[in-house]
């Protein structure tokens, strides 16, 4: 990491995440139930699809070039895909409980990937930002995802989007940089001054874009477009970053950020805050559980150590507002709207949609109907319905009708899942193109001649790598038209995947990671040839 180091970009040791031992962390006990008690897996195991629903089908329709000028357009095939596919694509749980486990409870080690890199930000204002830097380990250019984690979430221990980095990063041939939320504790450890919301956070995303992207910042050499990615509050800040877009691209160049992506995003902060926080049982476990998370708050804000019983967050919320003084890294650098002033009023520069004109970039809102932390009827439906009336073709609500929250990985296909969000932004990431690896195995013996014929199906399973193992172990099935049944294996060369391996022995979050990625990534068919003999082609894409 010592190669992209700059005076504004600093890469912490292991063990120096700066506000280690912070209080407002998840508990101990909460930790130990979560990622061991309950802790499970996701191998993203493919599940077999009729063709009118194939992922790979619907990828090529979302990506043709006649769709991908019209955001909107393509929005609407995507929406398709889910309202048609349901019934194939919905592979999981969809009870509100199960769904929230599952999605809490992912195996995930963030801090012992040797992928994962702790970095820290100096911004305007004094203005210290954590972020956990996940790079392939070589030095191709690709498309950089920033995935802006949602309410009280840190890099630390963030739990509700590991889903979300295991799909961009592992999967898909991107780089990621994951953002702590400006709620988290550690945002409010690190820096004497503290704010939440869309405003503060899209300047945040605007200022860390140009940095990524300008040709003195050693990390732009491996950064071939940009693209944001926001979770709940972090989708906030996402869509006003849509906004600031084209009023902080240099001139007679093109923007750098080419896509929006937010996840049942708070559109209405102001509603949606006070919806939380209006009383009744709900309301004392949200307050209880807010209490414990925004731990150090008052020694930011003295005036909030004053509250009445489980008042701790709407009266926090309200003090925050009361003494705002503007945005924490707004600076004259930072262009906003016409007609749009920083100022102290923290409940209008949030609510930005009467400024939201002729966003350029596509916009893809994703949100569920269940939904009790931000209401769909509060948040997305508003602008589903034109209630909040905007000027601008290029922002889309998909509507997806399961899912607590965005958990959609737990009711839904996993690898359809992570194939629309591949396609949408591969479709905006103009000259990044990836290309073909192979291996095909002859099936010429006795063993399979006269065995395969022209009804064969193949279907295969990735097996979890040896440490010491240089290669990743597929079993392969074939099965003929009389529903016979053979197995080989095979052995894919890891230096011919989509990362740099670096370590002598590989450890366990790269194992799972592996697994993942073949299940992903890896295409098997059975390739006729003379006499009835056939051949095995497995297949898949890396980065050029």
């Amino acid at each position: 990491m010592e190669q992209f180091r700059s005076s504004r970009v600093h890469f912490l040791e292991d063990g120096a995440s700066v506000a280690t031992g912070n209080p407002g962390r998840y508990p101990f006990l909460l930790n130990f139930l979560f990622e061991t008690v309950l802790s499970w897996s996701p191998q993203a195991t493919p599940h077999t699809l009729s063709r009118e629903c194939s992922s790979e089908v619907w990828q090529q329709r979302i990506q043709d070039s006649r769709i991908r000028r019209s955001p909107s357009l393509q929005g609407a095939v995507v929406q398709k895909y889910i309202q048609d596919c349901q019934g194939e694509l919905r592979t999981g749980p969809v009870g509100s409980w199960s769904n929230l486990l599952k999605m809490m409870t992912m195996k995930y080690s963030p801090q012992k990937h040797p992928f994962l890199s702790h970095v820290l930000f100096d911004l305007p204002g004094n203005i210290k930002l954590k972020g956990l830097l996940a790079l392939k380990g070589d030095m191709k250019r690709r498309p950089l995802v920033i995935l802006r984690l949602g309410i009280f979430s840190n890099v630390e221990d963030f739990k509700p989007e590991r889903a979300w980095l295991m799909m961009l990063f592992e999967q898909m041939p991107f780089n990621v940089l994951v953002l702590e939320n400006m709620s988290s504790s550690d945002f409010i450890t690190n820096n004497s001054q503290f704010s939440f919301g869309g405003y503060d956070e899209g300047i945040q995303n605007i200022l860390i874009s140009r940095l990524l992207t300008h040709p003195d910042e050693p990390l732009s050499r491996i950064v071939d477009t940009v693209h944001l990615f926001g979770v709940s509050l972090g989708g906030h800040g996402v869509l006003f970053a849509s906004l600031l877009n084209k009023y902080n691209s240099a001139i007679n160049e093109r923007s750098f950020i080419r896509s929006y992506t937010a996840l049942c995003p708070v559109i209405d902060l102001q509603k949606t805050m006070q919806n939380l926080t209006r009383g009744g049982v709900g309301s004392a476990v949200v307050d209880l559980w807010s209490r414990q998370r925004l731990a150090g708050l008052e020694e930011k804000v003295p005036s909030v150590s004053t509250y009445e019983r489980f008042s701790f967050l709407s009266h926090a919320i309200e003090e925050i507002a009361r003494t705002y003084r503007g945005g924490l890294s707004y600076n004259s650098t930072v262009h906003l709207p016409p007609f749009m002033e920083d100022g102290s009023d923290f409940w209008r520069l949030n609510d930005f949609w009467s400024f939201y004109k002729n966003v350029e970039q596509p916009v893809f809102i994703y949100s569920t109907p269940k939904d009790p932390a931000v209401p769909y009827a509060l948040n997305s439906q508003r602008l589903q319905n034109k209630e909040i009336k905007i000027e601008s073709k290029n922002i889309r609500v998909i509507e997806v009708p399961e899912g607590v929250h965005c958990t959609l990985p737990v009711p839904y296909d996993w690898n359809a899942m992570a194939s629309i969000f591949e396609a949408t932004i591969l479709s905006h990431s103009a000259g990044f193109k990836t290309i073909e690896r192979s291996l095909q195995v002859d099936l010429f013996d006795e063993e399979w001649v006269g065995f395969i014929d022209a009804g064969s199906r193949v279907r295969f399973t990735a097996r979890k790598p040896a440490p010491e193992a240089g290669y990743a172990p597929v079993e392969i099935e074939v099965t003929n038209s009389q529903g016979k049944s053979r197995t080989m294996n095979l052995s894919l060369p890891l230096s011919q995947f989509d990362f740099r391996f670096l370590n002598s022995e590989l450890t366990e979050s790269e194992q799972e990671m592996i697994v993942r990625w073949v299940n992903y990534n890896l295409k098997v068919h059975l390739v006729p040839g003379a006499s009835g003999k056939y051949s095995l082609k497995a297949l898949w894409h890396v980065a050029p």
